[in-house]
C-alpha cells in the first residue's frame, strides 16, 4: 500500500499557532521544551525572533508549534515533533514549485491564499494548502509534482454510501475530520473521529462505503506481528498502525513511523511475516 494517504494527516501537525489556540494545545516557554526540540528552533528561527510555541497532541506524539518573525519582518510558523525532527514550516506561494502553485490555482481559481505549509516528515515533500472565499474554508494537499493528494471534505459532501458506513462506525461518538484521499488504488476516505471514551479513532472507507482499514495501537496487532513491528522500529518511534480489512490484505499491518529523524514506513502480516518498506 502506498503510503501517501498519511501525507494528508500530517497537516493538523503543520497548522498555525492561532488554531493551535483553539483546540487541546497549550502555551510552553521555550525552556520547557526538550534539547532536541530547542536544537531545532534555535536554527529555524536564526537571526529572527522567536515568538509563542505551543504544544500539542497529534496522532499519540507531541509537537510543537512555533512562530518567528524574520529580520525582513515576515512571521512563519513552524512544527517541531518531540525528537526534534523538523515535521513542517509555512512558505510563500513563490517558494513551492512552478508545478505546485499550477495545481493551486487550478484547485481554488477565485479564492484567497490564506497559508502554505510545506511538510518535511514524509518519503515525499507535500504542501498543505488553506485558502478562503465568501467566509468559506477550503484545505487541501498537494505534491511537489502537483498531483492533489487530499482534499478536506464535510460529511454531506461525501458519497451516501460513504455517509452510511461513516454515521454507522461513530455510533454515539464525535465526527472531527473527513479527508478524501486521491491514491494509485483510487478515492478513499478517511476519517477522524472521538469516540464515546473520548479517545481518537480513525477509519478509512472506500467510496461504495467498505471498509478499507482503521486504526489501531501496537497492543491490537497479533502477538507476532507486535514482534516483528518492535524489531524493525528499533529505538525509532511508531506514529501510527493501521490494520487492513480489505479481503485481499485481510489482517495486514501499515506502520507509519520515523527512525533517525526519517520516515520509517513498513508492512507486516498477521503472521509475523515482513512485508517490505514503503517507498
Amino acid at each position: 500500500m502506498q503510503f501517501r494517504q498519511f501525507v494528508f494527516l500530517s497537516f493538523s501537525l503543520a497548522a498555525t499557532v492561532a488554531a493551535l489556540a483553539d483546540d487541546d494545545s497549550k502555551p510552553v516557554a521555550f525552556s520547557q521544551a526538550p534539547a532536541a526540540v530547542q536544537k531545532t528552533i534555535n536554527a529555524q528561527v536564526g537571526g529572527g525572533t522567536l515568538g509563542e510555541i505551543y504544544l500539542a497532541t497529534e496522532g499519540g506524539e507531541s509537537v510543537y508549534d512555533a512562530r518567528l518573525t524574520a529580520t525582513n519582518g515576515d512571521e512563519r510558523d513552524f512544527t517541531v515533533a518531540e525528537d526534534g525532527t523538523l515535521l513542517s514550516v509555512e512558505v510563500e506561494l513563490s517558494e513551492t514549485p512552478a508545478a505546485v502553485q499550477k495545481a493551486i490555482q487550478a484547485q481554488a481559481p477565485g479564492w484567497g491564499l490564506e497559508s502554505i505549509d510545506k511538510n518535511l516528515d514524509d518519503t515525499e515533500i507535500s504542501y498543505d494548502v488553506e485558502v478562503t472565499k465568501s467566509g468559506q474554508k477550503k484545505v487541501f494537499t498537494v505534491g511537489d509534482d502537483g498531483t492533489l493528494i487530499s482534499e478536506e471534505m464535510t460529511l454531506s459532501n461525501t458519497p451516501p454510501m460513504v455517509q452510511k458506513a461513516i454515521q454507522a462506525q461513530l455510533g454515539g461518538g464525535k465526527l472531527t475530520g473527513i479527508d478524501q484521499v486521491f491514491d494509485d488504488d483510487g478515492i478513499t476516505y478517511v476519517v477522524e473521529m472521538t469516540a464515546i471514551d473520548r479517545k481518537g479513532h480513525s477509519f478509512t472507507v472506500s467510496t461504495n462505503g467498505v471498509m478499507v482499514s482503521e486504526q489501531v495501537t501496537l497492543e491490537n496487532t497479533t502477538p507476532k506481528a507486535q514482534k516483528t513491528i518492535k524489531e524493525e522500529i528499533g529505538d525509532g518511534k511508531i506514529l501510527r498502525i493501521d490494520k487492513s480489512l480489505l479481503k485481499r490484505k485481510s489482517g495486514v499491518f501499515e506502520v507509519q513511523g520515523r527512525k533517525n529523524g526519517k520516515p520509517f514506513d513498513f508492512s507486516v502480516g498477521p503472521g509475523g511475516r515482513f512485508l517490505g518498506m514503503d517507498d
